[in-house]
């Protein structure tokens, strides 16, 4: 991660003060495939026996100190969309072992802190600032961007938590014990999955799963229509492409963030919002994961050949809120191509990489 305000010439990020990072370990966010190729490892698949070493040496560095994996709510998507169980409980087993349930937090929560950090900077500070908070916490709820944790409601569904803390027959202590055994359970049983045997009665009380996917699905489809939209006006691609898909990012990402925060400060419009910036073209590329989401996005964009497919977004938004605040990134090929290419990993400061002996390299120097 950068720690100066001017990344390079072009780009002046506003770093969120709100949102904490831990200062004294790495931050190595891995993509799905390398948990999977972990998982392997741990599990003693045969496939899985080049890894160990790789695996165990990640392990002493968590022992360590030396380094967390946090993993992100895209991880827990694609993990969804797997059918067999056993592959699903044997990530989630690496996945808490390594990573211990770490997260980062939720797209949308680093955005309005993003936010916040622009409007401070081009208006002075909010009358109501956002709460300081963790960048890494724990468990799917968080990742999701949701308080989490468990309570106990009366039969108005008001919250008694504390008061059947107090009252709970072995003590407040046994009661926690619980309450963090059942959490823990939970997120456990959400990246197992439903056994076969529950699945039906889950189903008919209402769980579908796919629903979850269903955001991802259609902004992927989103991005499909509008590269046919490009093939009919191939003069965008070779013109103000990024002030097009910049556009497209303000509109569909960040706008009722953006106007929460700007209505609380009084501001109205965009012209109030932009008032004596120097370009207003690329006011919101001082926000990290907005840099990063409209530059893979454009650079995708180019090529009219690209296929856009649900990976590509789940990898985008993964790369937003990990390229700016994580230490060592590792993401597939292509998506390395493409963060090498745009120089996102010098301004942003961040290692990416493909090959995990890479990474283990890394953490022995």
């Amino acid at each position: 991660m950068a720690n100066a305000t001017e990344a390079n010439d072009k780009v002046r990020y506003c770093w969120p003060r709100t949102l904490r990072r831990p200062r004294d370990t790495r931050i190595v966010y891995l993509d799905l495939n390398h948990w999977i190729a972990l998982a392997k490892a741990y599990s003693g698949h045969r496939d899985g026996r080049g890894q160990r070493d790789i695996l165990d040496r990640l392990l002493q560095s968590v022992q360590a100190g030396e380094a967390v994996y946090p993993i992100s709510f895209a991880i827990y998507i694609e993990i969804m969309k797997i059918r067999d169980r056993r592959r699903r409980s044997d990530l989630r087993k690496v996945i808490e072992h390594l990573g211990r349930f770490t997260v980062v937090t939720a797209k949308h929560v680093v955005v309005a802190h993003e936010v916040e950090a622009l409007l401070d900077d081009l208006h002075g500070p909010s009358p109501d600032p956002v709460n300081t908070m963790d960048y890494l916490d724990w468990g799917i709820f968080r990742a999701w961007g949701m308080h989490g944790g468990l309570k106990v409601v009366n039969d108005d569904g008001k919250d008694v938590t504390s008061s059947a803390r107090e009252r709970h027959a072995g003590g407040p202590d046994e009661f926690d014990r619980i309450v963090n055994e059942g959490v823990l359970g939970l997120n456990r049983e959400i990246l197992d999955g439903p056994s076969p045997q529950d699945e039906p009665s889950l189903r008919a009380d209402g769980y579908e799963p796919e629903r979850v996917l269903d955001a991802f699905e259609q902004e992927a489809a989103a991005e499909s229509e509008w590269a046919r939209l490009l093939d009919e006006h191939p003069r965008w691609r070779r013109g103000r492409l990024r002030d097009a898909v910049s556009a497209r990012e303000v509109a569909f990402q960040i706008n009722s963030i953006l106007w929460r925060a700007a209505n609380i400060r009084g501001l109205s419009t965009l012209d109030a919002i932009l008032q004596d910036v120097p370009d207003s073209r690329r006011a919101f590329d001082a926000m990290p994961s907005f840099d990063v989401s409209v530059t893979l996005k454009t650079a995708i964009h180019k090529n009219p050949n690209h296929l856009w497919k649900n990976n590509h977004i789940y990898d985008i938004n993964a790369l937003a809120v990990t390229l700016p605040y994580c230490d060592l990134v590792l993401t597939d090929r292509e998506m390395v191509a493409f963060v090498t290419r745009t120089k996102l990993d010098q301004r942003l400061g961040t290692t990416v990489l493909h090959d995990l002996r890479d990474l283990v390299g890394l953490l022995d120097t």
